[in-house]
């Protein structure tokens, strides 16, 4: 009995091992395929693009989303990131500032995605 749990373990902890390894080699692949710099971002209020802003461009703008809600957002130096929201638990400020091609700040309360596209 106490082989099989030797065995056990010594199972457990190879699938553990293999299991790490996947999670290292794609997140160094996620890494890798996201290093292009952004250009642009999409901004889509329930599926809809409503804009598309440049972020080579310092500015700042308010998104009207559904319900009355609205996003502020805010383009410096390339970054782009939700400085207030009327959404209650405000996640998309707390995403904090995006600049690479696959990034994405969701408010869902508002219905609002914003998409980060890099040079093709």
């Amino acid at each position: 009995m106490s082989q099989d749990k030797t065995a056990a373990k010594k199972h457990d902890r190879i699938l553990i091992l293999i299991l790490l390894a996947l999670a290292l080699a794609m997140g160094i692949g996620y890494a890798l395929a996201h290093r292009t710099p952004a250009v642009r971002a999409e901004v889509t209020i329930d599926g809809r693009v409503v804009q598309v802003l440049d972020l080579s461009k310092d500015q700042e703008v308010t998104i009207q989303g559904v319900r009355d809600g609205t996003n502020h957002l805010v383009i410096s130096g390339g970054e782009i990131w939700c400085s207030q929201a009327s959404c209650p638990d405000q996640v998309c400020v707390h995403q904090g500032k995006q600049s690479r091609d696959g990034d994405i700040i969701v408010c869902l309360p508002n219905l609002m995605i914003v998409q980060i596209i890099g040079e093709k």
